[in-house]
């Protein structure tokens, strides 16, 4: 299956999702989304410069003991009023990234886990 195919079977399958994106976080740049709605192209390239920028932030040097360090740096969540962006890598390494934009009270535990799948899926494709 095509990435453009499982980013929009993602979406179709998630009520709470408004946008997922399939991105590049050296270059900061989404190469394929899905959107329920019109997405202007300035929207989608800010949403790769917004997880590039996240990734940029981490700093395993502040790993709490209790944190898994083979799960540090594969996801990140950001909140805002008008809903919550997620974005999520198959490892700390990789520059390929998940971008899933929701809606504000959206289950993030399940989506978090869709789109690690998502991630994994199209690591194992590539």
């Amino acid at each position: 299956m095509k990435v453009q195919d499982q980013v929009k079977r993602l979406l179709d399958e998630t009520p709470d999702l408004r946008l997922v994106a399939f991105g590049d976080l050296s270059s900061g740049l989404i190469l394929n989304w899905s959107a329920k709605s019109a997405c202007p192209r300035e929207v989608l390239d800010l949403l790769g410069e917004k997880a590039a920028a996240c990734f940029a932030l981490l700093n395993s040097d502040a790993l709490p003991p209790e944190a898994d360090p083979t799960k540090f740096g594969t996801s990140v969540i950001q909140f805002s009023e008008q809903g919550s962006s997620i974005f999520v890598r198959q490892s700390a390494s990789s520059d390929d990234v998940i971008c899933a934009v929701c809606e504000a009270g959206a289950g993030l535990g399940t989506l978090m886990h869709s789109a690690t799948l998502l991630a994994d899926m199209i690591a194992g494709a590539e």
